[in-house]
């Protein structure tokens, strides 16, 4: 039996698949989707999280890496999710 998700969780979720980035399939959510060029003006603001949740094969293929950005597996997410502060501004990407 799979354990229920945490409400941040279930949020994240809903983030992630508004992005296109799903694992999850939830209900809609109203999550912000932002360009690269909106990300880079985010980029060290103390109030900016941003978490790459690319699958292992696109992050060691990848020779693009963000900075500062954290790496969580998605498959995860109940496990790390609660670790990040409320009054963040979380940014996930997967591609």
């Amino acid at each position: 039996m799979n354990k229920p998700m945490s409400a941040a969780a279930a949020m994240v979720a809903l983030l992630l698949a508004a992005s296109g980035c799903a694992l999850f399939s939830s209900g809609s959510a109203d999550a912000e989707r932002i360009s690269a060029k909106q990300l880079e003006g985010m980029l060290g603001r103390s109030d900016v999280v941003v978490v790459d949740v690319r699958s292992n094969s696109d992050w060691n293929g990848s020779g693009s890496k963000i900075k500062g950005a954290v790496r969580e597996d998605l498959s995860g997410i109940s496990g790390w999710i609660n670790r990040y502060p409320r009054d963040k501004i979380l940014v996930f990407y997967c591609a």
